[in-house]
């Protein structure tokens, strides 16, 4: 009898340019356990400029995270979206909500600054509430940093993670993996 393993593993890398063709280098690995119903996501992300700083806004939401003023630095919980090709989980800001005017703190997303050839590796674990995904895919909000955009940053051993002082919108980009097909256990375009 053929026994399926608990957990599959799978690992991708991407690449994208962003504002001024800024590199950014994205090595993935997909722990996915059908039995739990999580995956364990492991990256490392790379910053191919020798000059300019990357924001990577994978910290969450300033308003979401209890003590975040205190210990921002652990990854924040990821959205879940569903799309026609899968389920996505996105580390970025999303839309303001309507209290944002009230409360300009209450929901400021947090991002790593990424020194110029810097490197950042983290992980985190996400599980699906609902049915088990078929596809699968993680995607991460970056964007050349500009300090005037941020305020209060927090030294960390990730790096300096920065409170977003407004709109963070010009320049961000999303670096997204391949999907995950959960059938094959492997990454497919």
């Amino acid at each position: 009898m053929n026994a399926q393993p608990d957990t599959t593993t799978a690992t991708a890398d991407t690449r994208l340019r962003v504002q001024d063709g800024q590199e950014v280098s994205l090595h993935t690995e997909f722990h996915y356990s059908a039995d739990a119903n999580t995956v364990l996501v492991r990256y490392r992300l790379r910053n191919g400029s020798a000059d300019r700083a990357l924001a990577v806004f994978d910290r969450g939401v300033y308003g979401d995270r209890a003590g975040a003023a205190f210990n921002p630095g652990p990854v924040g919980a990821p959205r879940v979206e569903q799309q026609a090709d899968g389920t996505v989980l996105l580390h970025g800001p999303g839309p303001a909500p309507a209290t944002a005017a009230m409360d300009p703190l209450g929901a400021a997303p947090l991002a790593v600054e990424l020194k110029p050839g810097g490197e950042l590796a983290d992980q985190f674990v996400h599980r699906f509430t609902d049915s088990a995904p078929k596809r699968l895919r993680w995607c991460v909000a970056v964007a050349t940093f500009d300090e005037k955009q941020f305020r209060n940053p927090v030294k960390t051993t990730h790096g300096p993670i920065w409170t977003a002082a407004g709109d963070t919108s010009t320049g961000r980009q999303l670096l997204c993996t391949p999907w995950y097909d959960v059938g094959t256990a492997r990454f497919v375009e």
